[in-house]
């Protein structure tokens, strides 16, 4: 813009006035053009219209399947280049500063077209650039090797994997899957379900990524996958029935049963005792009772062992026997001793079979047999007992008893055989328990003798025995002899020798841990003191944890634990150890919470004092402090915050020019981590001197003709009135004092 009159003047710059000072600038104008040898000043230029000159010397730089880079030669501009469009195919992709250019993400084996324009910061375009052909690489890269190949499912007959997508120069278009080393399936997927595979089967997996040039990556790692174990049961067999039955058998059919891989075959109970497993629906039970009632089930199962409950109880009777046997006869007795006898008859005959016979002794039955001989044990020595025989047969069906038969028993003179087998077991630190094998005797051992050492320490009648109160770590023998009733001794056994344990039984649990203190640093704990089987209550210690970490190990029921967090939950746990380093549980956890906060920080002004005068800028500062945690310091001028101090020290340098001469309130506040707050205000009077003004070079705090002649007296030269600092007063500092001509601070408050 060209400045022709003093209205332009005015608007280019508001600060200079436009009547009273005309005289002084035209004055200022004149001196300056014939200091210069100037025609006429000029404050403005004309419009750039002016193009740059077309891009030229394209070419191709380098390339690959994906990416073209190509290069031109720079363009030139009266002003400047500012940059360059880069076209292909006539379509603008980028704008560039440099002659230089990648294009990115192209179709392999394909030709590309581009032309340059270049431009400067006028906007001016310059006409394109010849066309420059260039064309893509064919893509010869392979994917990357799928990776993190997984199994992420199963069925009994299908597997399903998933692995991480491969990456390609270009893009990856499938995925070539393979089952034992054979091509199951070509997807572009990154998981695949492989059905049709055998129950609880193992296969192994590879895969292969490929583009869509055909380039195949190498095979992934291998993946071992099972298809699920047959854990579903057959259906319960339903309509259990008898179809036929004979006084010693039962014939049984049942509906099949499904399965969702198939029923391999079926089990048979009776009473709950499996009878026999078989593949079909019928089953017949055989050698049974006439006239009995039998109760059975029927569960099935499949090839993986899976089995059906068993189906609802069908209860049936064989067929009724009603003819008892003939009366046993000719009773005799043989091989008799002082405790027992044999007794023998002749057999007797029925129907359908004897099945056994009912020996009775004085009248009550002792025993069964399926023979025809008894041996009667556990009598008592020379005494006579009387004996009959019954027979009977499956069907319940019972003869008449046989003739009485009178026999007596023989003297007791045989002592219980020795005790065998001695050893001990449950050893602790003070007790050893020792066992040995029952002894066996003509009439019975009524009991054993026990002796450590030499001496008896226990008679009992089992075959074991717990000593009490033993030395930890001490050896002993022991040696044990068996009795009968009629006070046959049996020789004493080999000696045992065996050694009490150390100590390796833990103290007790440490119980009631109470915390009955607690400040805002500080938990008292206390405890009740555990027992131990070998030390004394004053021979443990304590080790404590806080939040499960290990704090100190101590003789003591209590501990005042210091140095926490203020409002804060803390978790304790106890152990008790012994002096042979055997380790308590730990007791149950204690949580407790410290105090919170609620003492205030101190503050203290230290600068400016109460009173102070101030001008310019100067250093405010203050001193603070609280008993546990300082946040910062916070502070005003007159309710008005100007800085927050994080950390000492709490200072800041503050420029008075910020308020208007005259008195004001300087506060400093200070808060602590939970949220208290104290402050402490002074006054201070703050007299500034008016501020400096750019192009003041007399110091009178006006801008006038007084300073436009100082600058002018240094034009073109070092001196006053270099406001940029480049070496030299010049237009530039001119302009910038003509911006602030008339300004006036002489009478600043």
């Amino acid at each position: 813009m060209k400045i022709q009159n003093a209205s332009q003047w005015h608007s280019a710059y508001p600060h200079i006035p436009t009547l009273s000072h005309v005289g002084e600038l035209l004055i200022a104008v004149i001196v300056l053009a014939a200091a210069q040898n100037f025609t006429a000043l000029v404050v403005g230029a004309n419009p750039d219209t002016t193009a740059p000159s077309v891009p030229t010397s394209s070419q191709m730089t380098s390339r690959s399947a994906t990416e073209i880079d190509i290069s031109w030669a720079a363009s030139s501009d009266n002003v400047g280049v500012t940059g360059y469009h880069v076209y292909r195919a006539a379509a603008l992709v980028a704008t560039v500063v440099d002659p230089n250019y990648a294009d990115l993400s192209l179709t392999p084996n394909t030709n590309y077209t581009y032309t340059v324009t270049a431009f400067d910061a006028a906007a001016n375009e310059s006409l394109p650039s010849a066309g420059l052909g260039a064309s893509t690489l064919a893509d010869t890269s392979a994917p990357s090797i799928p990776s993190n190949v997984h199994q992420t499912g199963q069925t009994t007959s299908s597997i399903t994997i998933a692995w991480n997508a491969s990456s390609d120069n270009v893009s990856v278009t499938s995925y070539d899957i393979y089952r034992n080393g054979s091509l199951v399936r070509s997807q572009p997927g990154t998981s695949y379900t492989d059905t049709g595979l055998g129950v609880y089967t193992g296969y192994a997996y590879t895969i292969a990524a490929r583009d869509a040039a055909n380039n195949g990556s190498n095979l992934s790692a291998q993946l071992n996958a099972f298809t699920a174990q047959d854990i579903n049961a057959p259906t319960v067999p339903d309509m259990l029935h008898r179809t036929t039955s004979t006084v010693s058998s039962i014939s049984l059919a049942w509906n099949a049963s499904t399965d969702d891989v198939g029923v391999t075959g079926y089990r048979v109970y009776r009473s709950g005792n499996l009878l026999v497993t078989t593949g079909g629906t019928t089953f017949t039970d055989t050698g049974l009772s006439a006239s009995s009632s039998y109760t059975y089930t029927v569960s099935a199962y499949d090839a993986s062992s899976n089995a059906s409950s068993q189906s609802a109880p069908f209860a049936t009777t064989s067929s009724n026997d009603t003819t008892a046997p003939t009366i046993p006869a000719n009773l005799r007795a043989s091989n008799t001793k002082d405790t027992s006898l044999a007794i023998a008859w002749d057999a007797s005959t029925d129907d359908v079979g004897v099945t056994g016979y009912k020996v009775y002794r004085d009248g009550a039955l002792i025993g069964t047999s399926a023979t025809t001989t008894y041996a009667d044990t556990g009598l008592t020595p020379v005494t006579q007992y009387d004996y009959t025989v019954t027979a009977y047969d499956a069907a319940n069906n019972s003869s008449v008893a046989s003739a009485v038969f009178h026999t007596t028993t023989a003297y007791d003179t045989t002592a219980p055989t020795i005790p065998s087998n001695l050893m001990a077991t449950d050893v602790t630190d003070t007790t050893i328990r020792v066992i040995w094998s029952t002894s066996s005797d003509n009439v019975g051992v009524t009991g054993y003798d026990l002796y450590r050492g030499s001496a008896l320490i226990s008679s009992m009648t089992g075959t074991s025995y717990t000593d009490t109160g033993l030395t930890i770590n001490a050896l002993y023998s022991y040696r044990v002899r068996a009795h009968d009733g009629a006070g046959n001794n049996s020789l004493q056994s080999t000696a045992l020798s065996v050694s009490t344990l150390p100590d390796r039984v833990a103290p007790s649990t440490p119980t009631n841990v109470a915390s009955l203190t607690q400040t805002v640093q500080s938990i008292d704990l206390t405890w009740n003191a555990s027992t131990d089987d070998a030390a004394m209550t004053s021979e443990l210690t304590y080790s404590l944890y806080r939040d499960g970490v290990f704090v100190r190990t101590q003789s003591g029921l209590s501990y005042s634990d210091s140095g926490l967090h203020y409002n804060r939950v803390y978790h304790y746990q106890i152990t008790a150890t012994d002096p042979s380093g055997n380790i308590s549980s730990l007791s149950p956890m204690l949580s407790v919470t410290t105090l919170p906060d609620t003492t205030a920080p101190m503050v203290a002004i230290t600068s400016p004092v109460d009173g102070q005068t101030a001008k310019l800028t100067f250093t405010v500062a203050a001193v603070a402090s609280d008993d546990l945690e300082l946040n910062r310091v916070e502070f005003f001028v007159d309710s008005t915050r100007i800085a927050v101090v994080l950390s000492a020290p709490y200072s800041f340098s503050w420029n008075s020019y910020a308020v208007h001469n005259g008195t004001h309130v300087f506060m400093a506040r200070a808060y602590d981590a939970s949220g208290n707050a104290a402050s402490q205000s002074v006054s201070i009077s703050v007299i500034n001197p008016p501020p400096p003004i750019t192009g003041d070079l007399n110091g009178d705090h006006r801008i006038n003709i007084y300073d436009l002649s100082i600058l002018l007296s240094h034009f073109n030269k070092t001196g006053a009135g270099d406001f940029n600092n480049n070496g030299k007063v010049d237009i530039f500092d001119l302009s910038v004092l003509l911006s602030h001509f008339g300004l006036d601070n002489s009478n600043y408050q």
